[in-house]
């Protein structure tokens, strides 16, 4: 039997321009956080693209997983965002999502476990918010940004990866090719949630065989996001 640790590991992913990955890896080891995965991707969010020569460049971003302890994940997320200065808009990205099972970390499974009576933390305006994860054939992903700001979202981060899907069973000379694939992450006010997905499986077809899937993870606590929270209260005061 697999051992698993349950109920007592948080997912914290940050999203942040490369120059700042060493500094958000520095300041969460300083508060608990063993380590980390890095994934280079791109970034579409609010601010406006630079330009060189009249070509726009991408901002280049790093996404940083780093899995830690429950009772220290809210700690690591302050330090990561106190890091890079998140309450500027532009500056990155971080929130926590929760894992329901954690295995191959065998040190971690020694230490004492999550107590199951533990009172509920409360509600935070910033757990408002889901993060919708897109994934479709090379190509599309600038058809998923567009369709997802029209329909409410700020903006979202690209990731390259490669698919082994059963409708992929393209040939080279008898040699199998794993076609490449994006990853569209695009966080959401959840009252927004389905009107984004909606428009992105119309836009990339999901509703057809093998053009790519799309899910939504809940969101603990983000940071980051200062302009769409000022946004959030600003609609709920005019709705009193």
């Amino acid at each position: 039997m697999i051992e698993q640790l349950k109920n007592c590991q948080k997912l914290i992913l940050t999203i942040v321009s490369r120059n700042k990955t060493s500094r958000v890896i520095k300041a969460s080891k300083r508060k608990h956080a063993e380590g980390a995965t890095i994934i280079h991707g791109e970034g579409t969010g609010i601010e406006k693209c630079k330009t060189f020569w009249g070509i726009p460049l991408e901002p280049e971003k790093d996404v940083i997983f780093t899995v830690v302890s429950d009772e220290h994940a809210e700690e690591v997320l302050d330090i990561i965002s106190k890091s890079v200065k998140m309450s500027k808009p532009g500056n990155g990205v971080a929130f926590i999502l929760d894992i329901t099972r954690f295995t191959g970390a065998v040190h971690l499974q020694k230490k004492k476990k999550k107590p199951t009576d533990q009172p509920l933390k409360s509600m935070d305006i910033t757990a408002q918010f889901e993060l919708i994860v897109t994934i479709v054939n090379k190509g599309f992903c600038e058809d998923i940004i567009e369709a997802s700001r029209e329909a409410g979202a700020a903006g979202g981060t690209i990731l390259h990866g490669r698919g082994t899907g059963v409708h992929e069973h393209a040939k080279l000379f008898s040699f199998n090719i794993e076609p490449e694939k994006e990853v569209v992450l695009t966080l959401v006010p959840q009252k927004v949630t389905d009107k984004v997905l909606e428009a992105i499986v119309k836009k990339g077809e999901l509703d057809k065989p093998g053009k790519g899937i799309a899910f939504v993870l809940n969101v603990e606590k983000v940071l980051g996001i200062n302009h769409l929270l000022e946004e959030m209260l600003e609609r709920s005061g005019s709705d009193s």
